[in-house]
């Protein structure tokens, strides 16, 4: 979802510490694309200690819970999420009214309606997402228009336009929305190339939009590049499993399924309702192959793991999407 292209920062001018653009901001963010969240956690609270009027500390720890929550495919963090998002766009807005620094508070503001956009499309407000979705993308623009430093915002506009269209194929309630995919695919690769704090996740984007767009080949090469970078997070590798199982490269992707699943469960994060995806995952696998009697054992279980997990929207997904799988 296009939303995940909507975080963060420019390595130009900054005017303090605690700005949006300052060094210690752009360590925190490296930090989250590293998945290192012990840490992240530790420096947004410090940043909320010292200046509870500031919005980026909030703001990032808002977006430190929701990669976890995207990652591991878990519900624990829901309130964790929403009430950093809910404090940054209320302190984003207040700071808008009260200072001069607006291109860096439209910025924030753009990025954290941007992130509780696509919180809330998986969580049953899709009104709601697509409201946040649009200010977004309107505060973004703005930022931009403002200072076109903060090459950036390009990433989520860009993600903004993409997603709007791809997603308006299968929304009747958003007829007649213009086919702006290219322009979109175009801008994130813009923010890419100026190479700022939000082109490693702006490329985390990309590798979700090229599978979208079934450009199998050219979302591998972006894999390739994160896992060079160290920066192929959980939810990565999921878009990556899933390119490589359209390829029908089965060792392959049976290899990205086997070190997840590991991963997942050496972690504190993960759960067993968020493991239920690379079941169905597996299953996909399987019935490819031939394996039907394996894969329908794999369906089995994340089906009886509903009465635990019903209340996980990410397991709701791969719930449906199980139960459609035929072979």
């Amino acid at each position: 979802m296009w939303v995940s292209a909507l975080f963060l920062f420019s390595e130009t001018w900054a005017p303090d510490e605690t700005s949006v653009r300052s060094g210690r901001v752009r360590v925190i963010a490296n930090e989250i694309w590293r998945s290192e969240y012990s840490a992240v956690a530790d420096s947004c609270r410090r940043l909320i200690s010292e200046d509870s009027s500031n919005p980026v500390g909030y703001f990032l720890l808002g977006v430190m819970y929701y990669s976890i929550s995207a990652e591991y495919r878990t519900d624990r963090y829901v309130d964790s999420v929403t009430d950093n998002l809910d404090a940054a766009i209320k302190l984003a807005q207040r700071k808008l009214e009260e200072t001069k620094q607006q291109a860096d508070w439209y910025f924030v503001l753009g990025s954290a309606l941007g992130c509780r956009a696509l919180f809330r499309s998986l969580h049953g407000g899709w009104w709601g997402a697509f409201r946040d979705g649009h200010g977004s993308c309107s505060n973004l623009e703005k930022a931009y228009e403002m200072d076109t430093t903060l090459t950036d915002a390009l990433a989520g506009i860009g993600a903004y336009h993409y997603w709007k269209s791809a997603k308006s194929k299968v929304l009747s309630w958003l007829p007649l929305v213009a086919d702006r995919r290219e322009q979109g695919i175009a801008e994130i690769r813009q923010a890419i190339r100026a190479g700022r704090t939000m082109s490693p996740n702006a490329r985390k984007a990309m590798l979700a939009i090229l599978y979208e767009e079934k450009r199998y080949e050219e979302a591998l090469g972006v894999a390739d590049s994160l896992t060079a970078d160290g920066i192929l997070d959980g939810n990565s590798q999921l878009h990556l499993i899933r390119t490589l199982i359209e390829l029908k490269r089965w060792p392959d992707a049976e290899r990205v399924v086997n070190d997840l699943t590991a991963s997942w469960r050496s972690s504190t994060y993960a759960d067993s309702c968020g493991a239920c995806e690379l079941r169905y995952l597996s299953a996909r696998m399987l019935a490819s192959i031939g394996q039907t009697v394996e894969a329908r054992e794999k369906i089995r279980q994340i089906i009886s793991a509903e009465p635990a997990c019903h209340n996980n929207a990410y397991f709701r997904n791969t719930l449906a999407k199980a139960r459609a799988l035929s072979f």
